[in-house]
């Protein structure tokens, strides 16, 4: 293996690990959005139980 092999290798293997943090923080992100929906329905489903149960 040539050092050029060797250099186009290492560069490859830099860009791929790169692209993958990428779209781990670009879904990271979503995942936390979807998160934050979730947790406001469930508060605003607890918040209706508790006003039923209040009456």
């Amino acid at each position: 293996m040539s050092n050029h092999d060797i250099q186009m290798f290492a560069l490859g293997l830099t860009a791929g690990m790169d692209f993958m943090l990428l779209l781990q923080m670009v879904f990271g992100l979503l995942d936390d959005r979807r998160d934050r929906r979730a947790v406001r329905a469930a508060e605003a489903k607890l918040k209706a139980a508790e006003e039923r149960a209040a009456t």
